[in-house]
């Protein structure tokens, strides 16, 4: 199967049957929303904060804080886990702006956006999708490339 490259600027893509249109504007509840799938998207604060908690631990273990570096590496591996459950945050942000012409675009279900992003997922290709959300969120090139380049460089990031 080869997977379909959609073009945003057309303003409407479909998949599976099913038409989404991509809207420039959110409702206040899908603003909120925007804001905590940004954070986590657009300025790597999942890489950053689970490299600042490694070197916490280290530094703990250094100084023989042994019950510190537990809890600092204990609460690392349960937030590793709840990342697991969740959809990834580029497609959660397309889902607030990528709607079906009988959405309620001024509130925020879980469930519809798991159903949408489920669906993309059958017959569409990634890039796209990553591409749109990195021009949307402000900042996000500048905090990857600096994540790569402390990740294999062996850096520490403050």
């Amino acid at each position: 199967m080869t997977l379909k490259t959609i073009d945003f600027s057309k303003g409407y893509f479909q998949c599976a049957g099913r038409k989404f249109s991509v809207h420039t504007s959110l409702g206040f509840v899908r603003w909120r929303k925007l804001q905590e799938f940004s954070l986590e998207f657009g300025f790597s604060a999942t890489f950053v904060d689970i490299f600042n908690r490694l070197r916490q631990a280290e530094d703990a273990l250094n100084k023989q804080r042994l019950f510190d570096a537990v809890v600092i590496i204990n609460n690392l591996e349960l937030g590793i886990k709840s990342l697991d459950e969740k959809y990834d945050p580029a497609f959660r942000i397309c889902a607030l702006f990528m709607n079906e012409e009988a959405e309620d675009v001024t509130g925020y279900d879980e469930g519809l956006m798991r159903d949408k992003i489920d669906c993309w997922a059958t017959e569409l290709d990634v890039l796209p999708f990553f591409q749109w959300v990195a021009n949307c969120v402000p900042d996000w090139f500048p905090a990857y490339k600096l994540t790569i380049q402390a990740g294999s460089k062996n850096e520490k990031i403050s």
